[in-house]
């Protein structure tokens, strides 16, 4: 079957090198010594922040110190020199990033900077911080792969808790789900084919909430279209109330196939009840050994089917002419700022 595609920069390629990203990034020598520290904190916008939700959540059951994800351009007021602090941004330049930068390095701060250049590069260089260097010529989004395994590989090589060979040995099966996905008249594209011309709301079971927002935020940029997402069960304390007649909902349920049993049934009931509605969800049921094992697969499946939704549409996935205007204009209000704030002592 031969489908047309609008696709100048090769998402599709992209997408599909995600893991093998993460397979490289994983295995480099990042030459860190070890650190004492009480906290980690992942900071970062958009993809750089989606990673930093997956690691923590994969982390969750190894680590003896709290893991926490900031996506603002304040860290937090406790944050001090017994804290951690994973700063990640693609391509250097985000305003937001470099402003925890700041406050990071002031407060003394233990700091790791991920990029592949730009103003936070400089700084780290100057700062004598310890820099992780990411591979560049990338989509931010699809940098996902190097985000995940330099945050693992970082953690790790620094003390912190370690699941670099559990992420190893799950790479094999991950390449070949990836190769099942990529064909053009594959899964993703019927799954797409399902969704197209509706507002996705995906929801998800609490362990890939993470993922829940990844399609989101994929639905956004790539496909060009607005979406939402919740999770199991406390969406159900609220949304359903906002499933009314006249909006073409296209409710998306991400659950684990191996499930506790009040977890399968808060999906059944959410299923009944959606259907109730007159709506018809559509259920993925996720597997997989470990939870990075079912985040990857999670995602790596989502990401297909956002590609496919823009070439429903005949548009151009790697177009985010929309989001480059906003950061241009927050980077003059931003930087406005700090210029006052030093003016003012």
């Amino acid at each position: 079957m031969v489908v047309e595609i609008s696709d100048p920069h090769n998402m599709m390629r992209e997408t599909s090198n995600v893991i093998n990203d993460l397979e490289e990034s994983i295995n480099v020598d990042l030459g860190l010594t070890p650190m004492d520290f009480n906290h980690i904190l992942i900071c970062g916008m958009g993809g750089s922040a989606i990673g930093g939700d997956i690691v923590a959540d994969c982390l969750y059951e190894h680590s003896d110190v709290p893991i926490s994800v900031i996506r603002f351009p304040e860290l937090p007021v406790w944050a001090n020199k017994d804290v951690l602090v994973l700063v990640s941004s693609y391509s250097g330049n985000t305003e937001e990033t470099l402003s925890v930068y700041d406050q990071a390095i002031a407060r003394g701060c233990k700091v790791i900077v991920i990029t592949s250049g730009g103003k936070l590069e400089t700084k780290a260089i100057a700062d004598c911080v310890p820099l992780v260097k990411v591979k560049s010529g990338l989509q931010p989004r699809n940098a996902v792969g190097n985000s995940i395994g330099f945050m693992l590989n970082a953690i790790s090589s620094i003390g912190g808790p370690d699941i670099c060979d559990d992420v190893r040995r799950v790479i094999p099966s991950l390449k070949k789900y990836v190769a099942s996905l990529a064909p053009m008249d594959g899964v993703p594209r019927a799954i797409a084919g399902e969704i197209s011309g509706s507002l996705p709301v995906i929801y998800s079971s609490y362990s890939l909430s993470a993922i829940a927002g990844r399609w989101r935020a994929q639905f956004n940029e790539n496909s060009k279209i607005i979406a939402f997402d919740g999770h199991l069960p406390d969406t159900n304390h609220g949304d359903f109330e906002g499933m009314v007649e006249g909006v073409d909902i296209k409710p998306i349920i991400l659950v684990e196939e191996e499930q506790s049993k009040s977890m399968k049934k808060i999906v059944t009931s959410t299923i009944a009840t959606i259907r109730e509605r007159g709506l018809k969800p559509y259920v993925v049921r996720v597997s997989g050994k470990t939870v990075f094992e079912r985040e990857m697969r999670a995602m790596m499946l989502g990401d297909f089917i956002s590609l496919h939704l823009a070439f429903f549409k005949d548009i151009d996935p790697s177009d985010i002419s929309s989001i480059s205007s906003l950061k241009k204009i927050l980077s003059k209000k931003l930087g406005r700022k700090k210029k006052v704030s030093k003016s003012n002592g």
